[in-house]
């Protein structure tokens, strides 16, 4: 599993900020974070283009790029 670290310096409000939106939500700041994340790369590279059918939930999310192929 791939991760990423964020850090922030003890005066920088952010941390406390994203704490108060996920808790308003019901997420903890990890699924926050990557919803941002998802919605930043989303935008960053839209798709017009129909999603394509899949045979299971998994080959769905694999046709259609959310998942990578079984390795």
């Amino acid at each position: 599993m791939k991760q990423y670290c964020v850090s922030y310096q003890e005066k920088e409000t952010m941390p406390d900020r994203l704490e108060a939106l996920a808790s308003k939500l019901g997420l903890t700041p990890e699924q926050l974070i990557k919803r941002f994340i998802a919605k930043g790369i989303a935008g960053a590279n839209p798709s017009n283009e129909p999603a394509e059918p899949g045979t299971s939930l998994g080959d769905f999310l694999v046709k259609n790029g959310v998942w990578k192929q079984n390795l």
